[in-house]
C-alpha cells in the first residue's frame, strides 16, 4: 500500500485559476509567457486573397461546392444591381409625379 502512494504523495497539485484550464504543477521555475499582439486589422486586398485561397481549396475537395458558392455570389451580386435598378428608376418617376401636377396648372 505504502508502495501505491508515494507516486501520489510526490505530486503537488493546486487549484486552477479561474480561466485555466489546467492546474498548474510546482515543478521548476515559472517561465512567464508574453502574451501576444493581436494582429492588425487585414487590408480588403489581403482579405480577397484569403477569400481567394478558401475558394481554391474547397475546389480541389469538391468542385460541386465551389460551383455552387460561385453562383449564389454572382446571383447575390445581380440582386444587388437590379435592387439598385429598381431604386433608380422609382427615384425617376418619383421626381417625374412631382413636376407633372406643376406643368398642368401652367398649361389652364
Amino acid at each position: 500500500m505504502d508502495k501505491l502512494m508515494k507516486p501520489l504523495k510526490k505530486q503537488k497539485v493546486t487549484l486552477t485559476k479561474a480561466g485555466q484550464s489546467q492546474a498548474p504543477m510546482k515543478k521548476g521555475k515559472v517561465v512567464k509567457r508574453k502574451k501576444a499582439t493581436p494582429a492588425p486589422p487585414k487590408t480588403f486586398r489581403e482579405k480577397q486573397v484569403q477569400e481567394l485561397k478558401t475558394l481554391a481549396d474547397i475546389g480541389k475537395k469538391n468542385p460541386e461546392r465551389l460551383a455552387g458558392i460561385i453562383s449564389k455570389i454572382l446571383q447575390e451580386a445581380q440582386d444587388k444591381d437590379d435592387d439598385a435598378k429598381l431604386k433608380f428608376e422609382r427615384l425617376i418617376w418619383e421626381k417625374a409625379e412631382q413636376k407633372k401636377p406643376k406643368r398642368e396648372e401652367d398649361n389652364q
